[in-house]
């Protein structure tokens, strides 16, 4: 996926030119909705190592398709002054963010938009995280976060409560959110979402085809390639890989249960996607707090 400066710019500028005058806050929370179970996996990753896999993998993919998402939308859109509105920039933020997602090229990866009644992901592959095309669009969202600081007033941020049918609403939408991803899974395993049931049946892997999206490598004792799968195994890779490379993305065939024959490979550079991403989640999130101060200061003036 883009990182977040470019979901930023391109969301940003689309979204105004189609919906006139949308709040900024609400356009800056479709560019990071699709992204939260993404963000959470990895905190859960860490702090309960212990969760299996695949199973959390499966999970956040489905929780980050555009059907369940839009819930997400709905639920926020509640607890806002005008939620009708806010829905609508909500929904075209979500649906944006996962075309956008789906201009690049990430094996093994792409966006659900068509989820439950179709698994197979979108992606158009138009170009790699690291082209000139992503640090263009990343340039523009800086430009369009510093715009926004200068000219752009921030909109009172805080969560209408009242009547209290619209925060009950919201938590049972929320709850929906939270417990649709699990009635889901079993079709994404069979459908084979990222791989996830090739990668759960390791006595019937061999000849399988595989891909890897942005997995860390290493040499291994004997000097070969490994392969640091999401699963937490480790695969040998045998073929041509770059000598230099520390992060890539492999496509490729099960020669044994744990060696992977590469048919093709891209080598990443990973630090400054991260970097950029979590600069625009930093603005997205200081956005947010700026129009909740604003609206305490609106209520203490009256």
């Amino acid at each position: 996926m883009p990182n977040t400066l470019a979901h930023i710019a391109v969301q940003t500028l689309v979204t105004r030119g189609v919906l006139r005058d949308a709040d900024f806050k609400w356009i800056l929370a479709g560019c990071v909705l699709p992204d939260v179970p993404w963000i959470v996996q990895r905190a859960v990753a860490v702090l309960v190592p212990e969760i299996p896999a695949i199973p959390l993998r499966l999970y956040v993919a489905v929780q980050s398709s555009l059907i369940v998402t839009l819930i997400l939308g709905a639920a926020l859109a509640l607890l806002s002054r005008r939620p009708g509105r806010t829905y609508a920039i909500l929904a075209f933020g979500i649906v944006l963010h996962l075309l956008l997602d789906a201009t690049q090229t990430k094996w093994a990866n792409g966006a659900l938009l068509f989820a439950p009644l179709s698994w197979n992901l979108v992606k158009f592959e138009l170009y790699w995280p690291e082209s000139p095309v992503t640090l263009g669009l990343s340039v523009a969202g800086i430009a369009v976060a510093l715009d926004a600081l200068w000219a752009v007033p921030p909109v009172r941020g805080r969560p209408v409560l009242r009547p209290a049918i619209r925060p009950a609403l919201a938590l049972v939408l929320t709850l929906v959110w939270l417990a649709s991803p699990a009635l889901l899974m079993p079709a994404a395993q069979r459908a084979n979402l990222h791989f996830a049931a090739t990668l759960d049946t390791a006595a019937q892997r061999n000849g399988a085809p595989i891909e890897f999206d942005r997995a860390p490598i290493q040499t291994g004792p004997n000097g070969a390639a490994q392969l640091l799968a999401w699963t937490g195994e480790i695969f040998v890779l045998e073929g041509v890989v770059p000598d230099d490379a520390k992060v890539v993305s492999v496509r490729g065939h099960f020669v044994a249960m744990n060696t992977v024959e590469v048919d093709a490979i891209f080598a990443h550079s990973p630090a400054w996607r991260a970097i950029l991403s979590q600069i625009g989640l930093l603005f997205a999130a200081g956005w947010r707090l700026r129009c909740l101060r604003h609206g305490n200061r609106s209520e203490a003036r009256r």
